[in-house]
């Protein structure tokens, strides 16, 4: 639930997919309507889905990657002792 107001926030943090957003959801508006909704937001939409897979198969990795080495066996030093 988290994650997606975190993809969302990171996202339109950037100049252009705020003005793409501002964009569509002007078309929202009767007299500023230019074409189909649809053109619009769908290409919007279409980036925003690729980055939030991306960035959910990054967190996976990153998930697998931090159980496996917390799941591994470590020699601790102590006392001049291994």
């Amino acid at each position: 639930f988290n994650f997606v107001f975190k993809v969302l926030y990171n996202e339109f943090k950037f100049f252009f997919n705020l003005f793409f957003l501002i964009i569509a959801l002007s078309q929202f508006i009767e007299p500023l309507r230019v074409g189909f909704l649809f053109t619009y937001i769908a290409p919007l939409a279409i980036v925003l889905l690729i980055t939030m897979i991306k960035e959910a198969w990054d967190d996976f990795a990153r998930f697998r990657r931090d159980k496996a080495i917390n799941l591994a066996q470590y020699k601790v030093f102590e006392k001049g002792v291994w």
